[in-house]
This record gives structure tokens, C-alpha cells and sequence, in this order.
């Protein structure tokens, strides 16, 4: 690893900070905030309708800030607001998963290249802290899938440790993007994954990644990591597949 002086902070754009756990200034930033957290984690279900009276009760806010973070939600596509109808949670759809899943493998690999070629020493640190926390993380939710906090503190980690990957890349713009990326791909995990078998099973993919990163190779480590998407969306491609027969036993 390389001894380096630490990274300038840029003054532009979005902050080198993954800014999902900060707390919003304004009231709808907050409710949005909320309805994003319960959007991802199935608190509120794929293709319900929502009617601003529950909405209303379950987040304690008057009409008007709910309005406003409700837009705000759906211009990440997380919500869809229809004509005159109101507003419904995304549905699930598996080629929209693919997309987003195949933007993240490319998005990451043009991160990972600027990580490595411009990354200091507190890259090198967070990332190496990044990974051991995913590691015990993964420990933890093998024990007891079942466990949402278990489930939410691996999708918390695991979000650190890709970010950690990215966020020596210097580009506040490109790590904005990867929150939004991050969002809808952990919704559809949550709603298909049995984290037990998944979240340990990608420990060692994850470790050579960062063994990669850390030793300035730069293609192996984009090897790896597009390895990793796609490994990951076939396992998920053949959940599908029996999402499907059953459908079609059911029916």
C-alpha cells in the first residue's frame, strides 16, 4: 500500500460523504427521507397505493410537506406519482433490477480506476475498516437471517464497503450517483435475497476486490468487481425463474 498525504476535499458538487444518513434540513427532506427507508425496506410494499391520510398519521406531518417529499422520492423513481390518481410505490420489475445492476458494475469500474490511480492514504484506511465491519456483519446475519436489524446493519455496511471502493475517485458527482444506484438495488435485494446464504457467500469476492484495490491493480480489480455484479445478478436471475414456476403452478 502507498504511503500518501491525505486527499483535498473538492468544493464543488455533492459531498465526498455518502450524505443518505445525514439529517435533511427541512421537514420534507426529513419525511422523504423516512418514506425512502420504508420504500427500501418493504415497510411499504411494491405497487401500494399512498394515501396521504396514513401517510399523514404515520410520519406526524400536515399535507404540504408531504406533497413536497413525495415528488421528491419519485423523481428517484422509488415513487410514481400518476395524473390525478396520486401516488403509488414503484413495482418490482426484474429488467429494471438488471439495469440498475449493470450501471453500478460500470459506474463502480470507472470509480475504481480513478480510486486507485488518485486514492490516498485515508482511502486505503476506510477501505480496510469498510471490509472488516462487512465481514462482521455478514457473521452476524448468517446467524439469524431472519433479524431485520441484522439485515439493515449488512445493507449498511455493505453500502460502506462499495462506497469506500468509490470514493477515492474525487468525484462528487459520480458517488451522488451512486447513492441513488445503491437505493434500488438494495430494495430489490431485501425483496428477493436469502441474506444467510448471500451476504457470506460474497465475503471472499469482496476481500479480493479490495486486495486488488489496495495493491494499484488496476484491471484486475475491475475484473473482479464486474465479476461480482454479474455473478450476483445470475444467482438472482434464478430466483426469477422459480418466482415464475410458482407463479405459474399457483395460477
Amino acid at each position: 500500500m502507498r504511503n500518501m498525504s491525505k486527499q483535498p476535499a473538492h468544493r464543488w458538487g455533492p459531498s465526498l460523504h455518502s450524505s443518505r444518513d445525514e439529517t435533511p434540513k427541512t421537514l420534507a427532506g426529513r419525511v422523504a427521507q423516512q418514506l425512502r427507508r420504508d420504500i427500501i425496506r418493504h415497510q411499504l410494499t411494491p405497487g401500494e397505493r399512498l394515501q396521504f391520510e396514513k401517510l399523514s398519521k404515520r410520519y406526524e406531518v400536515g399535507t404540504s410537506p408531504l406533497r413536497e417529499a413525495l415528488f421528491q422520492v419519485a423523481a428517484q423513481g422509488l415513487v410514481i406519482a400518476e395524473d390525478h390518481k396520486g401516488f403509488v410505490v414503484a413495482p418490482i420489475h426484474f429488467d429494471e433490477m438488471l439495469d440498475v445492476s449493470n450501471l453500478r458494475a460500470n459506474l463502480e469500474a470507472y470509480a475504481i480506476r480513478g480510486a486507485i490511480r488518485d486514492g490516498h492514504e485515508d482511502w486505503e484506511v476506510d477501505l480496510l475498516s469498510a471490509f472488516h465491519r462487512l465481514k462482521l456483519a455478514g457473521i452476524a446475519v448468517s446467524a439469524d437471517q431472519e433479524d431485520e436489524g441484522r439485515r439493515t446493519e449488512w445493507e449498511d455496511r455493505h453500502r460502506e464497503f462499495h462506497y469506500a471502493l468509490c470514493k477515492g475517485c474525487g468525484s462528487p458527482w459520480l458517488l451522488h450517483f451512486f447513492d441513488e444506484l445503491y437505493d434500488h438495488m438494495e430494495r430489490y435485494r431485501r425483496y428477493f435475497w436469502k441474506y444467510a446464504e448471500r451476504a457470506v457467500a460474497a465475503d471472499g469476492e469482496h476481500e479480493a476486490i479490495m486486495k486488488a484495490a489496495l495493491d494499484r491493480d488496476e484491471e484486475r480489480a475491475v475484473n473482479l468487481l464486474q465479476a461480482h455484479f454479474q455473478k450476483q445478478a445470475r444467482l438472482t436471475m434464478n430466483l426469477r425463474k422459480k418466482v415464475e414456476r410458482a407463479t405459474a403452478a399457483a395460477s
